[in-house]
């Protein structure tokens, strides 16, 4: 069995101070296909949590094309 190393490059958007967690909140809500923490972000969060969700539905697409 050979293993291989796959890249995958992605362009991660420009994060406002203090918005990291809802980005990541979004990220991981992308990945795992649910909206689970789309209620918890303040109002003014919701464009960083958005961005995440995208980002991590673009990531789960990459990662599944190298799934065989």
């Amino acid at each position: 069995m050979s293993s291989s190393t796959h890249k995958v490059t992605l362009d991660i958007p420009d994060i406002p101070h203090g918005h990291g967690l809802s980005f990541k909140r979004g990220v991981a809500d992308g990945l795992l296909d649910t909206k689970k923490h789309e209620s918890l972000p303040h109002d003014t969060h919701s464009a960083s949590y958005q961005r995440g969700i995208a980002l991590g539905i673009t990531l789960k697409n990459e990662i599944a094309k190298l799934v065989k």
